[in-house]
């Protein structure tokens, strides 16, 4: 089995235990992002370009959905306070 492999299987084995354990939907994506990077950091050299890509442009949407999850637990904090 190749690296490139291995990196596939870490993050699919990661995303089917985040979704498991996960509590809610926010916590569930911040932890896949976190696979995402982990995955794109490790496997630089292993992935090809396509998969790269692709997983650069789901860790783009993912920072965004995490900005949003940030910004109204912010919120929340700001209106309780």
């Amino acid at each position: 089995m190749a690296v490139r492999d291995h990196l596939i299987a870490f993050l699919s084995l990661w995303i089917v235990i985040s979704a498991v354990l996960s509590s809610s939907t926010g916590v569930f994506l911040t932890v896949t992002l976190i696979g995402i990077l982990i995955t794109l950091e490790v496997g630089e050299f292993y992935l090809s370009d396509e998969t790269k890509e692709g997983l650069k442009y789901s860790s783009y949407f993912l920072l965004l959905v995490f900005a949003f999850i940030v910004i109204k637990k912010v919120y929340e904090i700001i209106a309780a306070g």
